[in-house]
């Protein structure tokens, strides 16, 4: 054997080797700032406001996980998916006010009350996951696939519910790369579904002032 096999060895078992298998696929494919991008493009076209639609996509998932690549290159961090539970706090907090700075310029700016809903909700989210997480490393794959799911079902459609099928094939993924456990996946799809369809609350436009008759 050479000297490089314990080398190949290791790197199989980091978090963050690439192997191109069904559960390395999934959790790339539903990685929370990716489906985040895509719900908040497709939400923004639906509502006819394509531009505030990237500027969710931006604030709810490019931003952080741009900021998350960069800690991950400077070593501050393990991996992209943000693995050790340690790491968490710091990276929800930044996370958190990437969401919070979005909200805040949706509110001056008069975004379209959707889109408005649906950064209340992966506020509200993100609050939820990240105090469970400091007992439960809550899967945010999960997390964020239910929530998005469950925004486009309340803004959108009912039909959108379907999409939910995906849940137990992201849940499976994450628990076979022993990212997560079977607990952890199921909390996540839970807190999703219910911070996404009850999380944004009631946002509605100004009313105009009745006429006299």
């Amino acid at each position: 054997m050479s000297s490089d096999a314990p080398v190949c060895a290791a790197a199989a078992q980091s978090p963050d080797a690439w192997a191109a298998t069904p559960e390395r696929v999934l959790t790339e494919v539903f990685a929370p700032w990716v489906v985040l991008t895509a719900g908040s493009l497709h939400l923004g076209h639906r509502v006819g406001s394509p531009g505030w639609g990237v500027a969710t996509a931006a604030g709810l998932g490019v931003v952080p996980q741009a900021a998350i690549a960069w800690r991950v290159r400077r070593k501050a961090l393990s991996d992209h998916h943000v693995t050790r539970r340690e790491d968490r706090p710091l990276v929800i907090a930044g996370i958190a006010g990437s969401v919070a700075t979005l909200m805040v310029a949706q509110h001056r700016r008069e975004a379209p009350v959707e889109l408005r809903r649906m950064t209340r909700a992966a506020l509200v989210a993100l609050g939820v996951a990240g105090a469970a997480t400091t007992r439960v490393k809550v899967s945010f794959h999960t997390a964020v696939l239910a929530g998005v799911v469950s925004v486009l079902a309340r803004e959108i459609s009912p039909g959108y519910w379907r999409l939910l099928v995906l849940v137990p094939g992201v849940a499976w993924a994450r628990v076979r790369i022993s990212h997560h456990t079977p607990v952890e996946t199921a909390l996540g799809g839970l807190i999703g579904v219910a911070c996404g369809y009850w999380g944004g609350g009631t946002i509605t436009t100004p009313s105009a002032h009745p006429t006299a008759n």
